[in-house]
């Protein structure tokens, strides 16, 4: 597939500059966190408000992506965020710490509208026989603003300042919006007034996509845990401050560029991939719980992310194929609403359980459920296929008869 003058490189593009603007405000956001309060409650607080417009706004702007442009609509959204950040420009000392939890929340609105539109545009721009290796680069890009925005954010934030970060990510902001117009417009999806009844893409929703709602639930939880720690480890436990969280975060973003690769080798059976890089996920979280160094630290964190890559482009590329175009705006919009708000509610739980036990011991506990929750599912599949034979059997051999 060669992507040098198709549509879908600008839109790479401008995901991947506002993503590494919003990464260098984040590193720095939660730097100056731990610097005012020191608490690992405060930064739970900080990543759980994250998650909180998720709840309205991510199927709000599911469903009009599935009504109005979407490049319009992403085009806006960008725009409007860049005032908002630029506000922390304004922080000078802990009597400011309210404006960080307006500006995070602020931020997060923008986020939570722009995500479903963005991932519902992809079916619009790519061909179906491509949704696989589209969604692994995209799995590239999230690792690149890893990469690229939580090393060089902890590298600027530490060495420089952190408001030449919050400039940097207005700025990228703009650069987005730019790259954004000048892809086509993305095809609106009419749909039949049968259909227009409330839930009715629900009802319609396929079983494998219902697996793969199931299973984003489950990776939340770990997802909500790691988030809080990741920032404690790298500032807190490994005593690096801004940059040992911006090297942990650069591992993660390693990782997810190394899962293209690994992607390619899948040919089928995405939901069983899926499901056996999430028991991988579990034992580097249980090592990455007790390494004795950061360089340890670093590579179960690179591993950790390389089999999540894996499982996000799997899972990604079940919900475009299995889904009607006219409804992924809607069923994107309430996973990311469902998952963030689940997710949330973990890492205001870690933030707490951070101020009564060891971070080792949560992280451990973290990677503990997820192989529980891997191996319960892949019983649950395995359960699945042996009815599917059974009934099929069942009824071959009643047609024989009759």
């Amino acid at each position: 597939m060669m992507l040098k003058k198709h549509p879908y490189t600008r839109f790479f593009g401008a995901g991947l500059i506002s993503g590494v603007g919003d990464r260098f405000s984040q590193v720095a956001v939660l730097a100056l966190i731990l610097e005012y309060t020191g608490s690992g409650l405060a930064v739970g607080m900080v990543m759980g408000l994250r998650v909180i417009p998720f709840l309205l706004l991510s199927p709000l702007g599911g469903k009009l992506a599935d009504k109005l442009n979407r490049k319009t609509l992403l085009i806006t959204t960008d725009l409007l965020r860049v005032p908002i950040a630029l506000s922390f420009l304004l922080i000078s000392n802990k009597s400011d710490l309210w404006m960080i939890y307006v500006g995070v929340f602020l931020l997060a609105c923008g986020e939570a509208f722009y995500s479903p539109i963005r991932k519902s545009s992809i079916g619009g721009l790519v061909e179906k026989k491509h949704l696989i290796k589209v969604n692994a680069l995209e799995q590239v890009m999230i690792g690149v603003v890893l990469i690229a925005g939580s090393v060089g954010g902890g590298i600027v934030a530490f060495f420089v300042s952190h408001n030449a970060s919050f400039y940097l990510n207005a700025a990228t902001f703009f650069a987005s919006a730019w790259l954004l117009r000048k892809i086509p417009p993305l095809p609106l999806q009419r749909k039949e007034n049968k259909e227009n009844l409330p839930g009715h893409w629900i009802r319609s929703l396929e079983e494998i996509v219902w697996w793969v709602i199931i299973i984003q639930l489950t990776l939340s939880v770990a997802d909500g845990i790691i988030n809080v720690l990741i920032s404690y480890y790298g500032a807190i436990t490994f005593n690096l401050g801004d940059l040992g969280v911006g090297l942990l975060y650069g591992s993660l973003g390693t990782g997810l560029v190394l899962s293209f690769w690994v992607v390619q080798l899948i040919k089928r059976k995405y939901l069983l991939a899926a499901i056996f890089t999430i028991f991988i996920e579990g034992m580097m979280h249980i090592l990455a719980s007790q390494s004795s160094t950061i360089e340890k630290a670093v590579v179960a964190f690179i591993l950790i992310s390389l089999a999540g890559g894996v499982t996000n482009a799997s899972l990604d590329s079940l919900i475009m194929m299995h889904t009607k175009p006219s409804d992924q705006g809607k069923v994107f919009g309430f996973l990311d609403s469902a998952t963030n708000i689940n997710m949330g509610i973990i890492m205001y739980g870690t933030g707490w359980l951070l101020e009564h036990f060891d971070a080792r011991w949560v992280g451990a506990g973290g990677g503990i459920f997820q192989l529980t929750a891997a191996l319960i599912l892949l019983v649950s599949l395995m359960l699945r296929e042996i009815i599917k034979y059974y009934n099929t059997t069942r009824n071959r051999r009643a047609g024989r008869f009759d």
